[in-house]
């Protein structure tokens, strides 16, 4: 929508829009913050969630869209297990 409203609308409106939804993001967190009788100091990491894990949230959406539209399955991984946990507990020292 950020890039919609700097090509068709003007930067300023775009911008105006942006700066409203972050204000009412970061207030949100406050009271949030607040209501729980937290600390603020994590509240500086919002602008890295706004543009770092957000638009890796987006690229996962998006492959997940494609692939249902295409009808293909994702493999899941497997891990390959060796040995058990009781023989390393026994290996250690009680």
């Amino acid at each position: 929508m950020s890039a919609y409203g700097l090509l068709f609308q003007s930067a300023a409106q775009a911008g105006a829009v942006w700066l409203g939804f972050t204000a009412v993001q970061v207030f949100s967190a406050l009271y949030a913050l607040r209501l729980d009788k937290e600390k603020f100091e994590p509240l500086w990491t919002l602008p890295l969630q706004i543009f770092v894990y957000r638009q890796l949230m987006y690229l996962v959406v998006v492959q997940s869209v494609v692939t249902a539209l295409l009808g293909s399955r994702l493999r899941r991984h497997r891990m390959q297990r060796i040995g058990s946990a009781t023989d390393t507990l026994r290996r250690q020292p009680a």
